[in-house]
């Protein structure tokens, strides 16, 4: 399973746009780190946000449907 995903990608997963994604980083509720220069969520930052089991589930079916 990936390591990291873009804000974009989060995104996706939280049904929510980027600029949302960044307004949660702005308010202290999700964590990033760089990478290539780039903001990218880790599963840590997921599991950190809201939970472990929640992570695997949706990040599971975000690569379930990104690779179907």
């Amino acid at each position: 399973m990936r390591s990291t995903f873009s804000l974009e990608e989060v995104g996706k997963m939280l049904d929510m746009n980027p600029g949302e994604v960044e307004k949660e980083i702005e308010d202290g509720h999700l964590t990033y780190s760089f990478y290539e220069g780039k903001k990218r969520v880790s599963l840590y930052d997921l599991e950190k946000y809201m939970g472990p089991e929640q992570t695997r589930k949706i990040t599971r079916e975000f690569l379930e449907n990104k690779s179907s």
